[in-house]
């Protein structure tokens, strides 16, 4: 199930009159004409608990307002808002603070005039979304996160975007840097440890109640090996597709292209592979009691991998005692080394199986009414 993970929205009032809202204003006049124009303000961040923040902006006769509805007043937002109605109740509640009009749905939108040569736009009578963020929660498995991702940045998605592998191999995106939309798939667990140690380096502010609840979270996905599927739809999608007229448009409306990763989904099989070093296995099965024994063994398979005769080089008594130890993982180094047959380091291989990540009963859920009455910052 998808949900909102962040929402930028705006609502013009030409007769203006609303109090100005930001940080900084400037005046503004044309020097030609001499008429003052509206002023340029620039963002206002508000805080709020948890290190959540919102911005908000009024000059007069837009107001704006930018951030995550989902995570704001809350902890985490492994699971957020699912309507649009409810993360504009939590705007909504930011602008009465600031005396300025609550956003309001459109009923009706009309072609804007144009200059002679330019396309026509469409105007509504209530609040526009700029940029939306839909997300959902995959679970692949424990441990399998890494194998998923990196097996899905192999392919391009959509108009051929193609995919960006993070380093750490915990994130892929699609399209960074584009003006259009942005996709991306990321290791929810590696990201709530991140923050966890930001928190954990607070000297106030965050419990220890507060901390054990985010570990509480982080084994949880870890357990299910959570993968988030992240879609940022910008302004120029928006209005390609006419969702961008709030109250004239539902949640389903979105679904219909947010499902590239879906598709891509659809056309590959991935496998997690598990890999063990010879010392390893040797050790892990007991076939011999020490690191020193399992790492000489280990070194005359390697260089039986590479072509040299064993037998050769040992007493009789080493050989066959090197034979059996390695007769115990499925090498056999009185035979020919053959790759095509053989991978002595590949311990399991397992299709990654996706499916929807279900809500603990201990989670605490985004609750409206509750969260955002609290206290601004």
């Amino acid at each position: 199930m998808y949900f909102i993970d962040q929402l930028f929205m705006q609502q013009k009032y030409p007769d203006g009159g609303l109090p100005l809202v930001g940080k900084h204003f400037i005046a503004r006049t044309d020097i030609e004409t001499g008429e003052e124009l509206p002023p340029s303000v620039d963002k206002k961040r508000i805080e709020g608990s948890f290190s959540t923040k919102l911005t908000i902006r009024c000059d007069g006769y837009r107001v704006r307002v930018e951030g995550n509805p989902s995570r704001w007043q809350r902890m985490d937002n492994l699971f957020g808002l699912k309507t649009l109605d409810e993360c504009v109740d939590v705007y909504n509640h930011i602008l009465r603070k600031y005396d300025l009009p609550e956003f309001t749905k459109n009923t009706r939108i009309h072609a804007l005039q144009t200059p002679d040569g330019k396309a026509s736009k469409l105007v509504g009578n209530g609040a526009e979304i700029t940029s939306i963020d839909w997300t959902r929660n995959l679970s692949v498995g424990k441990g399998r996160e890494s194998s998923f991702i990196r097996g899905m940045s192999s392919m391009q998605i959509g108009r051929g975007r193609k995919p960006n592998l993070f380093p750490n191999g915990m994130t892929c995106g699609w399209g960074y840097g584009s003006s259009w939309a942005i996709n991306k798939l990321y290791c929810k667990a590696w990201e709530l440890k991140e923050h966890l140690e930001d928190d954990k380096r607070k000297k106030d502010g965050v419990t220890k109640q507060q901390l054990n609840y985010v570990e509480q979270l982080i084994d949880y996905c870890e357990e299910h090996g959570v993968v988030r599927d992240e879609m940022s739809m910008k302004q120029l999608f928006l209005k390609k597709h006419n969702l961008q007229f709030y109250g004239l448009i539902t949640e389903s409306d979105y679904y219909a292209h947010i499902q590239d990763i879906e598709k891509a989904m659809k056309t590959i099989q991935i496998s997690h592979d598990e890999h063990k070093t010879i010392a390893d296995q040797l050790l892990e099965l007991g076939v011999v009691t020490s690191r020193q024994a399992a790492n000489a063994t280990q070194s005359y398979a390697v260089m039986w991998q590479h072509g040299s005769n064993i037998r050769q080089m040992l007493n009789r008594s080493q050989y066959f005692e090197h034979k059996s130890r390695l007769k115990r993982i499925g090498l056999d180094i009185g035979q020919t080394f053959d790759v095509t047959r053989m991978c002595p380091t590949l311990k399991r291989s397992e299709v990654i199986e996706v499916n929807p990540l279900p809500i603990p009963s201990w989670y605490q859920l985004p609750i409206v009414a509750n969260s955002n009455v609290m206290p601004f910052r």
